[in-house]
């Protein structure tokens, strides 16, 4: 697959503050990625540097083969939602993104055109000659991404998209990267929603202190960590009363309650089926069985600890 973000040894410190130390990146064309590490690990420091904000004191950077130096080439390219809107709040939504297609270079009839398409598309066009100052905190963030699309970019560097809103907004939103990303555009999205990330992301890096802890697809990082698999078994009658002596090592967190018993398995499948095999020849009757696999969370405090 074709690379579009690549960064090598980047480093910038603010003062005797080292935000980035060493990082690495290197993220495919077409990829949803997701940017995560706890707070201070450099996320935004990184987002400013891949798309031109601010300049590292080492390393390099390129954007499709384009340095962030090249700003007239990598801002044809990328499109920005910060962490900071920068909004005109005495503007209407119509006005600030013809204001920025003109920026773009767009006139006439394309100009038009284009701003009706973002405002139907971040579902704001009956609230187009509202001033932004009126606008919910989801509308906003909305209006936002259309901005960041005004130029169609190829990538799209996203900080904290969700912040914020109630969960129909980071589902309307969600939905709406799932589009983009299905039409070709690469997605890099910075997050603390771990949730989140694990849904809509088909690659995941995880930074701490300025530095790659780890990269790869959810089952990648997972596979990393060593983690073992669980499994939660819900059944009738009491555990206590059953010989389970060649799983007993795996068996963990019992909960027996009147004539139920809850446990956790941890093992392989293999093992599970075992377990559940000898269940049913004892005439038990299994009420649930379901894999309790790491989530992302899991994992993330896995490998920053580890680090």
């Amino acid at each position: 697959m074709k690379e579009i973000i690549s960064a090598s040894g980047l480093t910038k410190s603010y003062g005797e503050v080292k935000a980035l130390d060493g990082l690495d990146l290197s993220i495919n064309e077409g990829d949803f990625f997701g940017f995560l590490g706890p707070n201070g690990a450099g996320k935004t420091t990184t987002i400013r540097l891949l798309t031109g904000i601010i300049r590292p004191d080492g390393g390099k950077i390129t954007i499709d083969g384009f340095s962030p130096d090249q700003r007239g080439r990598v801002a044809g390219i990328i499109g920005v939602v910060p962490e900071s809107r920068g909004f005109y709040d005495w503007m209407k939504a119509e006005e600030y993104l013809r204001f920025f297609a003109a920026l773009y270079g767009l006139k006439g009839s394309s100009e038009v055109e284009t701003v009706e398409s973002l405002l139907e598309q971040v579902d704001l066009a009956k609230d187009a000659k509202k001033p932004i100052g009126a606008y919910s905190r989801g509308m906003k963030q909305r209006l936002g991404l259309a901005r960041a699309l005004v130029n169609s970019p190829r990538v799209l560097f996203l900080d904290e998209p969700t912040l914020g809103l109630d969960p129909q907004g980071q589902e309307d939103i969600g939905n709406l990267l799932r589009n983009l990303n299905r039409q070709g555009v690469t997605i890099f999205y910075s997050s603390h929603l771990l949730h989140e990330v694990s849904e809509l992301c088909s690659t995941i890096a995880i930074i701490n202190k300025g530095r790659l802890v780890a990269q790869g697809t959810m089952g990648e990082l997972q596979k990393r960590t060593k983690l073992n698999e669980a499994y939660l078994i819900k059944i009738e009658g009491n555990l206590e009363d059953l010989e389970l002596t060649p799983f007993l090592s795996g068996i963990d967190k019992v909960k027996i309650h009147d004539s139920l018993s809850e446990f956790v398995f941890q093992g392989s499948l293999e093992d599970a089926n075992g377990l559940l095999s000898l269940l049913r020849e004892n005439g038990v009757k299994i009420l649930e069985f379901h894999s309790q696999t790491e989530a992302l969370t899991d994992v993330f405090l896995n490998l920053v600890s580890g680090a």
